[in-house]
């Protein structure tokens, strides 16, 4: 049961990654290379690194942001963590886009 449970969280997430863009046109996230790993629990907690296109431009901390308000809108999806990683201050940035 929490297999399936699991398997469908996971599509979810898959489906609403796979139709995010990059804010600066370089197509989906899932093949931009943005996206470093995505790790999802049968409890519908979900955590993501990623690194940012451009590392200091404020629409990509804008656009991380509305990314996680849509992955916890899908269904079963509890909590949403984005990690940034690969740029300076990371850790200001993951906390701004967690809060």
């Amino acid at each position: 049961m929490a297999d399936r449970r699991l398997d469908k969280i996971r599509r979810r997430v898959a489906t609403a990654l796979s139709s995010w863009n990059d804010p600066h046109g370089h197509g989906p996230v899932t093949k931009t290379g943005a996206l470093k790993g995505v790790d999802v629990d049968s409890n519908g907690v979900v955590k993501i690194a990623f690194t940012p296109s451009r590392p200091h431009c404020p629409c990509c901390l804008l656009d991380l942001a509305k990314m996680r308000k849509t992955l916890l809108q899908q269904k079963r999806v509890e909590s949403v963590h984005i990690e940034v990683i690969g740029v300076l201050e990371s850790s200001r940035w993951t906390k701004v886009i967690n809060q």
